[in-house]
């Protein structure tokens, strides 16, 4: 009689046994090798958590960290009042994580770290995640031609794995050690007996076991109580909860294969037991840890993935979506990292990537690099890569610091505005300083010359006005670049600065409704003047209005009126620090403004009509808050 066989045999028993031990290893592996310095932070302030980059970081041992220590023991007492209101806007905020806030951190040797703090929080609970950047075969028996000679052997009675064997009427004719160890119940004691007598020590009562049920049903199987059945050639196995003589609960999983004589004919059966017990904890627990870290890479403020041995990602979580802009079902098992590399930082990043795999103690973690988002445009990355022991795959964490960048940028452009001012600006008040004791000697010299005293005192009082609108100019120009630059609502902006000037009958109309730009804290500067130097010298005027236009790689934000205008030829000197109805150094300024953060403006209306003056703003300095 042939042995029953279904389509679903998989995998032998090894396989049966081990499939799961990996389940939870992927998230433990992301939070271990994020590259990242992250922790978990409890609402009383504790440190639950923490990964071996955090412990390498404070120079404490993870044991002593874990539920002993707070985060205010590890940041500089000046930065305590900061963070605890940062971390309350983390709690607090339901749009996403804040953004990254500088702290100075503090290690066990009181050194300081100068790190970037990404926050953000396990839904359902008040627990932050922190993440500190610093700116780095079992064995198969084998057909026996004869039932009584398993036995007599000694084979069956010296297997590891406890072991019983019935023949084709259910009586036991093997019982090994092992099995003996297991149940406590001699060989001796049941050989020969049947009427399901091997049931006994595992179910408390007389029914068929998996060794009963090999020509079964998987249907017949599940309703003895059986789960996970597997058919693997002839072989039977499945698992199921039991109770045994010392009422102890175990999990087992029973393993049968029949026996045939050497006729061919079916003698008998051959059934191996194993408890999974401890197995099946683990995976209980393991689940836990796996949906703990789960929780934690999915919701943290960094950005994380796993690429394989060829660089195709395998995994993203939502913060890397955010970043590059895809959904994960469009990258995964997909795209590779080098599909995201600006074109010039190809070769580079590709050199960069071989070399980290090749020698990990050497080649350093964090890399810079450009890379392109969904929409195209090209942003700056912090990268960081970690190798997961023994697998070929990497752990990559990505920063978005296009911020940053452009802060350094606009640091350093406003450090040059403020040393030219500081020079042209002395330069010109000791002119006019010269020009004013010059007339004021010639007068001394022309007392009895009423003439030439009041021309002399014309003089004087240009010079001296002269002096008066620079110093007022060094009040505006002096606050150039103290703040970093920072995202402004145009339309918020221009309202905030209408409300402030007198315009009469001047209607004022503002259509840049959702748009936002990077640029200095003195950007009100600009609109004001735009709209001052309207009011007060574009002649008749009705209305004034403001409006976006957006071209290639650039938005316009526009201001015309319905004025006079401006002369062809006075175009591009209002700009220049000569004046133009007093109006030079107001525009002068606003230019120098604007090129903080790389804007530019102009004059582009037509004399006789009115005024147009556009603020040119690059793409990556601007940003639409609705539809536009």
């Amino acid at each position: 009689m042939a042995a029953k066989k279904t389509p679903s045999a998989k995998n032998k028993k090894d396989a049966v046994l081990n499939a799961p031990r990996e389940s939870g290893k992927t998230y433990r592996a992301i939070f271990e090798n994020t590259g990242i310095p992250t922790i978990i932070i409890e609402k009383n302030s504790t440190i639950s958590l923490a990964n071996s980059k955090f412990a390498d970081l404070s120079g404490y041992r993870r044991s002593d960290i874990d539920g002993k220590k707070k985060w205010k023991e590890f940041v500089a007492p000046e930065d305590v009042e900061k963070l605890t209101k940062y971390f309350k806007e983390t709690i607090k905020t339901k749009d996403g994580p804040p953004q990254p806030c500088p702290v100075v951190f503090v290690d066990r040797n009181k050194a300081i770290h100068y790190t970037s703090l990404n926050t953000s929080v396990i839904p359902g609970t008040s627990r932050i995640i922190a993440s500190f950047g610093e700116i780095s075969d079992e064995k198969q028996l084998e057909d026996t031609p004869g039932y009584d000679y398993l036995q007599m052997s000694g084979v069956i009675y010296n297997i590891p794995d406890a072991t019983f064997a019935i023949d084709r009427n259910g009586r036991v004719i093997a019982w090994n050690r092992a099995i003996e160890e297991l149940t406590g119940i001699l060989a001796g004691d049941i050989l020969g007996k049947n009427s399901y007598e091997y049931a006994l020590p595992f179910f408390q009562v007389r029914r068929p076991m998996i060794v009963d049920l090999i020509f079964a049903s998987d249907g017949e199987i599940e309703e003895q109580g059986y789960t996970g059945i597997q058919w693997t050639g002839n072989s039977l196995s499945a698992e199921t909860p039991v109770t045994d003589l010392r009422e102890n609960s175990l999990i087992i999983r029973e393993i049968a294969s029949p026996i045939f004589n050497k006729a061919g004919e079916h003698a008998g059966s051959i059934e191996s037991i194993t408890d999974i017990t401890v197995l099946r904890q683990r995976e209980v627990f393991l689940q836990d840890s796996e949906s703990r870290y789960r929780t934690i890479i999915e919701n943290t403020a960094l950005a994380i993935a796993i690429i394989e041995e060829d660089a195709t990602f395998s995994y993203i979580n939502p913060e890397f979506e955010k970043i590059i802009g895809y959904v994960r079902e469009e990258v995964e098992g997909r795209k590779k990292l080098t599909d995201f590399v600006a074109p010039p930082d190809l070769e580079r990043m590709k050199e960069y990537e071989h070399e980290r795999r090749a020698d990990v103690e050497v080649i350093p973690a964090n890399y810079e690099f450009r890379f392109i988002r969904f929409d195209g445009e090209a942003r700056n990355g912090f990268l960081t890569i970690t190798p997961i022991s023994d697998s070929g795959k990497m752990v990559v964490t990505l920063m978005d610091i296009t911020n940053k960048i452009q802060e350094e940028d606009a640091f350093q452009r406003a450090n040059k505005i403020l040393n030219f001012f500081n020079s042209i600006t002395r330069h010109e008040i000791l002119n006019h300083l010269t020009v004013l004791k010059g007339y004021i000697e010639l007068s001394k010299e022309h007392l009895h010359n009423t003439d030439f005293l009041l021309r002399s005192f014309d003089k004087e009082m240009a010079a001296a006005t002269a002096l008066q609108n620079l110093i007022v100019f060094t009040r505006d120009y002096q606050n150039i670049g103290i703040q970093p630059p920072a995202w402004y609502n145009v339309s918020s902006t221009i309202k905030s600065v209408g409300a402030g000037i007198r315009r009469g009958s001047i209607t004022l109309s503002d259509d840049t409704g959702g748009v936002e730009i990077y640029a200095d804290h003195l950007i009100e500067k600009v609109f004001f003047h735009l709209l001052d130097n309207a009011v007060r010298y574009g002649g008749k005027i009705r209305t004034i209005r403001f409006f976006c236009d957006e071209s290639f790689e650039e938005l316009h934000v526009i201001c015309e009126d319905d004025g006079i205008g401006i002369p062809p030829d006075v175009k591009e000197k209002i700009f220049n620090r000569q004046f133009f109805q007093n109006t030079g150094l107001d525009m002068y300024l606003s230019r120098e403004i604007l090129s903080i953060t790389g804007m530019s403006i102009r004059e582009t209306g037509t004399y006789g009509t009115g005024a147009r003056f556009e603020i040119r703003v690059p793409k990556g300095a601007y940003r639409f808050t609705s539809s536009h």
